[in-house]
């Protein structure tokens, strides 16, 4: 069953972090709640593990209320930013360690087993002997996330454990991550204001803002149909593009345009449910704009500021009205600053925000829709 959450609010002083969150996580998930630093994901999991107390509302493991059982009576294991490890232990001391002091009193042999497979399973066997001084930081994660796994608890609570790695090492984890914990029965629950760590690893993201869940779904629902404006804005490396436009019908015609500005106007095929005359927000991936010289009837031209190439991706900033936007490129691409760059866009592929509510509107016939 998981773990539910009812009508949860926490507020520090006048502040209100969380209000009235509730939220179901599926057993066996690896669930990723997403937020900008110092949105609440810390607080909502502390809470969660039984680590600090709501000012109101209930949490549910499996159906039985845990609200007020302390954590220490929990099946939990907790995993924080910073590597947490005995440094006078070495690495098999600190793994055996919560073992050792449990109260289901653990043979030495039994200790020995487990220690032994889950760091076989975390691939630090290598450094069982070592002190965790003696270790690099991706090694020394791995023994923390080891400490929180080996009493096999129900539900591993994971605040930005990747936090303070570079990103070869953050490449790593995540692939590691996604593959141990599809093997495990443990059900993770995972904060992170990186949306790639998401993306990459979960099965389930839920999206935090305003002190509430706005939106909940598997991974590839949310990605593919963001509800919501600061969703669709936040969730994805790099993010999706926002442009206002105006819905316009030629007066002698039946075709309609996302007016942007004077000079640029991109058809609206496809969206005829939208009203003429009323302002949108239209999105558009930066994987779905491709480089022009034809000058495309649905196109752009924006001003580069810079180019990123990470391998053999190039990401491309712009300025396009006054708005930063990306797009992405398969190759290397050496480029003038400055430049006018003109991309061809595909209406399939838009969304349609509501930009007073923010709600998604409509979707071009591309979107994978989800039932």
């Amino acid at each position: 069953m998981g773990i539910r959450v009812e009508n949860l609010h926490k507020s520090f002083g006048t502040e209100q972090v969380l209000d009235g969150i509730t939220l179901d996580i599926p057993d066996r998930s690896f669930f990723s709640v997403v937020a900008p630093t110092g949105a609440g994901k810390t607080t909502l999991l502390r809470i969660m593990a039984g680590i600090e107390s709501a000012d109101a509302g209930t949490v549910h493991y499996d159906g039985e209320e845990m609200t007020d059982v302390a954590v220490q009576d929990r099946s939990v294991g907790m995993v924080y930013q910073e590597f947490i490890n005995y440094p006078s232990l070495t690495v098999r001391e600190n793994l055996a360690s919560p073992l050792q002091v449990s109260d289901e009193n653990y043979s030495a042999e039994e200790i020995e087993r487990r220690v032994q497979e889950t760091a076989e399973m975390l691939k630090i066997d290598h450094i069982l002997n070592n002190l965790p001084e003696e270790v690099s930081g991706g090694e020394a994660q791995r023994t923390a996330i080891s400490r929180a796994l080996i009493k096999e608890p129900d539900y591993l609570f994971m605040d930005e454990p990747l936090a303070n790695l570079d990103y070869k090492l953050r490449e790593q984890l995540r692939s590691d991550f996604e593959r141990l914990f599809s093997e495990e029965d443990t059900t993770v629950i995972y904060a992170t204001p990186q949306a790639g760590d998401a993306l990459a690893m979960s099965t389930h993201i839920g999206f935090l803002h305003d002190g509430n869940i706005i939106q909940k779904a598997l991974r590839d629902e949310i990605y593919y149909r963001p509800r919501y404006l600061p969703v669709a804005e936040y969730l994805g490396e790099p993010p999706m593009n926002i442009v206002p436009v105006t819905l316009v019908q030629e007066p002698t015609s039946t075709d309609r345009y996302f007016e942007v500005d004077d000079d640029t106007r991109i058809p609206a095929t496809g969206f005829d449910a939208l009203s003429p005359g009323e302002t949108y927000h239209l999105g558009f991936r930066p994987q779905d704009m491709t480089l022009t010289e034809n000058g495309a009837e649905a196109s752009i031209t924006p001003t580069l500021s810079f180019v990123e190439t990470v391998g053999s991706t190039s990401t491309l900033h712009m300025d396009f009205q006054g708005r930063e936007i990306y797009a992405l490129h398969p190759n290397p691409l050496h480029l003038e600053t400055g430049a006018s760059i003109s991309f061809a866009l595909d209406p399939k592929k838009f969304y349609v925000y509501d930009p007073e509510a923010g709600d998604l509107i409509a979707a071009g016939d591309k979107i994978p829709s989800f039932s």
